[in-house]
């Protein structure tokens, strides 16, 4: 496999994003233990809550998106995810956005800190003085609540380990990733004649996704060719019926499982294998006079990369 001319076109994104835990760890004073206590090599106390965790829920879910973020044009890689060098600006971008909104939930939650800790006391009056033991001051919370990202390139060395098997397995991550994706889609058929508009957004998130990576494996642009097929006959509007609906049915069947989207990529099986049976009441005859070139595998064209434009290492943090 050519490695270089993949990672050419490839940005990596690190997310350092830190919450801090709330937690502390227990300690036999505060369970009144005494000299009743396992050694610490048999038994671990655990932690205990020093703040309603509520509060830090809006950081985990801003994390979440940051990686949402990542991963609609890009795929996991090595320690962070691996994004087109075209989407890098736009990644920053929505990536800058976040941070804001972090940074302005961090400056919120350090200024009701305090009372938040008196609250939290107030609901386990018993167990006031063990929180009061572990609580951390305000500035110390605050160092450990951040979002940063750093964007680089990779320019392999003359021995760069297993770089190789790492690009090489960007295609299976790829489909992993995708047929994740692609589980919703389950509900949108099953028992049902009829697709509703709203699963096309998740058919668009997957398409859109694939395209974004076709030059990573040669196994990604017959996939994307066959959902473009698809999504290029749909009607502009109403429910999707009739033979169109068993071919999404289908190509719900193929990008749901990783497997099968590496099998039809490298031309081992054709939509139509995964297309329904055809029952007497449905319109799945028309897939008889439909033309073959429809339901077959595109042929890949390992198309040149253009030039890279290499993004030089980035390091942000809020």
């Amino acid at each position: 496999m050519h490695t270089l001319p993949i990672l050419d076109r490839l940005v990596v994104v690190n997310l350092d994003v830190r919450i801090w835990s709330g937690r502390k760890k227990l300690t036999a004073e505060d369970l009144a233990l005494g000299a009743d206590v396992p050694p610490e090599d048999l038994v671990s106390l655990g932690s205990k809550r020093v703040c309603d965790p509520a509060p830090l829920n809006g950081f985990h879910r801003l994390k979440k998106q940051a990686e949402r973020t990542c991963l609609a044009g890009g795929t996991r890689f090595l320690s962070g995810f691996a994004i087109p060098q075209a989407r890098a600006e736009a990644v920053a971008k929505e990536l800058d956005a976040l941070a804001q909104r972090f940074t302005a939930q961090r400056a919120t939650f350090v200024a009701n800190y305090a009372s938040a800790v008196d609250d939290w006391i107030a609901q386990h009056p018993r167990w006031e003085a063990a929180i009061r033991r572990a609580v951390d001051p305000a500035s110390l919370v605050e160092s450990r609540l951040a979002f940063g990202y750093q964007l680089y390139a990779i320019t392999p060395a003359p021995n760069a380990g297993d770089l190789d098997q790492q690009v090489a397995g960007l295609g299976d991550t790829l489909f992993g990733e995708v047929a994740q994706l692609a589980r919703e889609l389950d509900g949108s058929f099953v028992g049902r004649d009829a697709l509703p508009r709203r699963a096309l957004s998740t058919f668009r998130r997957v398409r859109d996704k694939l395209a974004c990576l076709t030059f990573v494996d040669y196994r990604v642009q017959p996939v994307l060719d066959t959902l473009d097929g698809w999504l290029g006959r749909l009607p502009k509007r109403g429910p999707i019926r009739g033979a169109l609906f068993n071919e999404g049915f289908g190509l719900m069947l193929l990008v749901s499982d990783p497997q099968r989207l590496s099998d039809h990529g490298a031309g081992l099986l054709a939509l139509h294998d995964l297309l329904p049976a055809t029952p007497a009441a449905t319109t799945l005859g028309d897939l008889d006079d439909a033309p073959a070139e429809e339901f077959s595998l595109a042929l890949v064209v390992d198309a040149q990369p253009p030039a890279a434009h290499p993004v030089a290492s980035q390091d942000f943090y809020f």
